[in-house]
């Protein structure tokens, strides 16, 4: 095959725009064409040899794949179930309400983004998704978290609008229980890099934290997308989706193929992002995904994003380090604050960003 006649996926990847040759025939690469699927009935066990188990196989996924399922996690389904109603009941609120909130008055990026607003893919006409987000926030009350110089300003926007009265418990009742599931995956991750149980405990202690409620109406068009090919700037996510009878989520191989991601109900989505490849010297996959909702359905999902506390340094692990490289340590929220910038066409820094040029 000539140059001209390869053919590419473009996408973002830590920022920065790559492509993927797709491979087929001979030239084809060993990858996967599925997700693997664990129990994670395991993280709750009280025997070390049963947190290992379930640990090996969160590794052998962390590095052949970069995404797993998450089945049998303990988060109650009735939650989840809420949760979802909940999203339906906001997005479906009249748009003057959801624009009390709209995110460009926010100096974190956080409260309501319309449609088309975010555009990671230049080569369409944007995503075609609204969305929420909230986060860590130590002068919410519903977070126990120490207010220094750095938080004490409010980072969080919630509607205020009685039709909205519901919406701030239903979404902390949802953050609380990924939060806390969360920190449990935390300690599977150290056991997977042989590493003790509580080796990132110390730099996680006021984490970095996203929930990223987003509707998706259907697509009619193949040249849109839902949100743009592109790889996480966190630590690790976890999304629940609603049922759809289509895929939307899509995660690239190796070869360049699009492998589809069923929604399966009450079920996590797991995947590596950024820091945790960085950290293992890309040994596990931060691995590019997208949404396209070609289904003719309406679709719901609500990632949560993990990251280690904001003024924490991290750098890449001993064990994966190569003899004579020098290795330096990084910020985390200076790293995401960059990622941030460079990420998305819409701004990020609120009405003085945009000023700046930021977006």
């Amino acid at each position: 095959m000539s140059t001209t006649e390869e053919a590419w996926v473009q996408y973002h990847d830590g920022g920065i725009p790559g492509r993927r040759q797709i491979l087929t025939g001979a030239a084809a690469k060993t990858t996967f064409n599925k997700l693997p699927k664990i129990d994670f009935r395991r993280i709750y066990s009280d025997k070390v040899s049963d947190r290992q188990s379930l640990a090996k196989e969160v590794g052998a996924a962390c590095r052949n794949v970069g995404f797993f399922y998450a089945v049998h996690h303990g988060v109650d389904e009735s939650l989840l179930d809420g949760t979802f109603d909940a999203m339906k009941r906001f997005f479906d609120l009249p748009k003057e309400v959801k624009m009390e909130v709209h995110n460009q008055k926010s100096p974190k990026f956080r409260g309501y983004e319309g449609f088309l607003e975010g555009k990671l893919d230049p080569s369409t006409r944007g995503d075609l998704k609204e969305g929420f987000l909230m986060g860590e926030d130590a002068t919410d009350p519903e977070q126990d978290l120490p207010i220094t110089l750095s938080t004490a300003d409010p980072r969080n926007q919630w509607p205020i609008h009685p039709l909205a009265g519901f919406w701030r418990p239903a979404i902390y009742r949802y953050y609380n229980a990924m939060y806390t599931f969360s920190k449990r995956l935390l300690r599977i991750f150290a056991l997977a890099l042989d590493l003790p149980e509580t080796a990132f405990d110390a730099i996680t202690t006021h984490p970095m934290t996203n929930v990223r409620a987003v509707h998706y109406p259907p697509q009619e068009s193949e040249s849109d997308v839902g949100i743009g090919a592109h790889t996480d700037f966190c630590w690790f996510t976890l999304v629940c989706q609603s049922h759809t009878e289509q895929p939307a989520l899509e995660v690239l191989n190796a070869n360049g193929i699009w492998i589809p991601v069923h929604p399966e109900p009450h079920t996590f989505v797991v995947n590596i992002a950024d820091f945790l490849k960085l950290v293992t010297g890309s040994t596990w996959q931060s691995t590019v995904h997208r949404v396209r909702n070609m289904g003719g359905e309406e679709r719901y999902s609500i990632p949560f994003f993990f990251s280690p506390n904001e003024d924490a340094k991290v750098s890449v692990l001993k064990q994966f380090r190569k003899e004579g490289e020098v290795y330096e340590e990084f910020g985390v929220g200076e790293y995401f604050q960059k990622r941030l910038d460079i990420d998305r066409t819409t701004h990020l820094d609120g009405a003085e960003g945009k000023k700046k040029g930021s977006h």
